[in-house]
């Protein structure tokens, strides 16, 4: 969170902190006006990409981090038999019920999903699932 945040400061506010900073030890500002060895950087200009790339590569190893710790505590939890995601909606008996309307034609696929509370395509993969899963007719 601080480093995305910090990804959000401006040039502007980096060049004012720099201007705040020199004036404060007795040094001329305009000094983040010259230009570098014939360059058209100026001091301030390679100041703020120095620091941009700080925050940036700071942020990604943040991000990074966050995503190991988050990864551990996923296998944590599966490996203690905990259930990890979102919760399934489908309740069994529920769904054989609109499955049966269905597959005898009194319901349409759109209505069948809106009576269990889910998607349409989220009622259909459910549906396919079930076929797939029940037993072949020789």
């Amino acid at each position: 969170m601080l480093f995305t945040e910090l990804k959000k400061i401006q040039d502007n506010d980096i060049e004012q902190t720099l201007t705040a900073k020199l004036e404060a030890r007795g040094i001329d500002p305009s000094i983040l006006q010259q230009e570098l060895g014939g360059t058209e950087v100026t001091v301030e200009q390679l100041i703020s990409e120095v620091v941009e790339g700080l925050i940036a590569q700071a942020a990604d190893a943040n991000r990074e981090s966050f995503r190991a710790r988050q990864r551990k505590g996923f296998e944590q939890a599966q490996a203690a038999g905990k259930s990890v995601g979102r919760p399934s909606r489908k309740s069994p008996e529920s769904f054989r019920q609109v499955q049966q309307m269905y597959e005898t034609h009194e319901i349409s696929g759109t209505q069948a999903a809106a009576l269990l509370g889910v998607a349409r395509g989220t009622f259909y993969r459910w549906l396919k699932e079930a076929q797939e899963g029940a037993p072949q007719s020789p």
